[in-house]
């Protein structure tokens, strides 16, 4: 039985039962994870997941259930599912806008597909980068990298007509690389991500240098004065703060919940009129490629900030329906056991008309920040703060030295109203996002930016 035939007889069988709305999904996923830690191999595994759920919408509460892949264990989640909607008791009447019915079906673009690379060559390939970084400078003592890829199969069905299936392959490598001297420890890292075949890790042994050089480079930089700088921000450590520190704040079921700055601010001014948000999962090739999302609504780019403004937020059927607006395609789910949820996809800050190397000039000090490496955020007091990876001071309009534990925090629009140049070189890097104990693969991108007044701190 294909996937729409066992997933639109779950959803009649729902409607049967009594649910006003109900949807399906079905997902098979074909995996690979490697690991290998200081030239050792410590995993290596190859393995198939498969599952269903059936969601359903009974007198304004959900239900949810997910089972193994058949028409049997299907019946019996749509059973579970409508029982679990019975038994709560909804906090308001919900009507879910109906959706115009349709078929959409979406094949990733692949140049050497995953089933056709060697289980061993994945495994020399990790063992081969770690090696590299080893024995990159005696001053690396630790080194690790990881290999996983995906190739994934889901569909999904819904009581508004509406079907989708989706074919795509997602191959993700980090190199991680420690160096020590003297008592001091620093860390480089680089993540390689994409949806595509094995080509996407084509350069996994530049990225191990890289990781590896930085590391070591690190050990003879000292901190960073502290206080209030003007900082220009490369695309990583860019687009990171505009998916964690504001794209969260963007996604609908948040402001809903209360935990959101962006609450009742539609229309308003959010940022510089220089700054323009957009989140597109329609970009082929991005990690959070997702042209149509876990409730077969396609994928559309959405313009939440322009120029300044507060467009919108990011939507799924329910929110959409709460908040009078057009759903977003961003109803994300990690797995078939999963709800699907708001979640980002690609998210970037647009390019604007500066060069890179003229934004540096007019700059007559400060600190160039690059990449990031972790960081905290809170979505309903818009505060936000982030270690980076590395930073440089300016000087005269130069990047001079290296400095070490940067870090940036401070008020999320308050830094997105303090944008006083936007370069044209927009660039996009790969991440895992998590959310409610669910993670889910996407992309954030931004050109280079240069902010006023941003809070530095460092560790000595």
């Amino acid at each position: 039985m294909c996937f729409e035939d066992l997933l639109s007889r779950l959803v009649e069988e729902a409607l049967k039962k009594g649910a006003s709305y109900a949807d399906a999904r079905a997902k098979r996923v074909i995996g690979v994870r490697v690991e290998v830690v200081d030239g050792y191999l410590r995993e290596a595994k190859s393995g198939v997941e498969e599952g269903l759920n059936v969601r359903v919408l009974v007198g304004g509460a959900w239900g949810f259930a997910s089972a193994p892949l058949s028409l049997e264990e299907g019946l019996r989640a749509v059973e579970e599912a409508v029982k679990a909607a019975r038994v709560l008791k909804p906090s308001g009447r919900l009507e879910l806008a109906q959706q115009p019915s349709g078929k959409s079906r979406f094949k990733a673009d692949v140049k050497r597909p995953l089933m056709d690379v060697p289980f061993e060559e994945k495994v020399e390939l990790a063992l081969k980068v770690n090696r590299e970084m080893l024995s990159y400078n005696e001053r690396v003592k630790s080194a690790s990298t990881v290999y996983s890829d995906a190739l994934e199969t889901r569909a999904a069905y819904t009581s508004h007509g509406r079907c989708s299936e989706v074919e795509a392959s997602y191959v993700y490598f980090l190199s991680s690389a420690y160096a020590e001297e003297a008592g001091l420890r620093q860390r480089g890292f680089k993540t390689l991500a994409g949806v595509g075949g094995f080509e996407v890790a084509g350069e996994a042994s530049k990225a191990g240098v890289e990781a590896a050089s930085l590391a070591v480079r690190l050990l003879s930089a000292p901190p960073p004065p502290a206080g209030k700088s003007t900082c220009i921000l490369d695309p990583e450590i860019a687009g990171t703060f505009i998916h964690e520190a504001f794209g969260h704040a963007c996604e609908a079921d948040l402001v809903l919940a209360g935990a959101s700055i962006l609450e009742g601010r539609i229309g308003q001014r959010v940022g510089s009129e220089l700054v323009t948000v957009i989140d597109d999962p329609s970009i082929k090739g991005l990690y959070g490629w997702t042209p149509v999302d876990d409730e077969a609504t396609e994928g559309r780019s959405t313009a939440i900030v322009e120029r300044g403004v507060l467009k919108g937020y990011l939507h799924s059927l329910e929110t959409a329906s709460k908040m009078k607006a057009a759903p977003t395609g961003n109803a994300r789910s990690q797995g078939y056991a999963n709800r699907p949820i708001v979640r980002m996809t690609n998210t970037y800050i647009a390019p604007g008309d500066w060069k890179p190397e003229e934004l540096m000039e007019d700059t007559e000090s400060g600190l160039y920040i690059k990449g990031s490496s972790y960081g905290y955020v809170d979505t309903a007091k818009g505060l936000f703060s982030f270690k980076c990876k590395e930073a440089y001071l300016i000087e005269r309009g130069e990047p001079t030295k290296l400095l070490r534990d940067v870090a940036l925090s401070g008020l999320t629009l308050e830094v997105l109203s303090n944008v006083d140049a936007v370069a044209n070189d927009l660039r996009f890097n790969p991440g895992i996002c998590g959310k409610e104990g669910q993670h889910v693969p996407v992309t954030d991108g931004s050109p280079h930016i240069r902010v006023k007044e941003v809070l530095v701190g460092g560790a000595t």
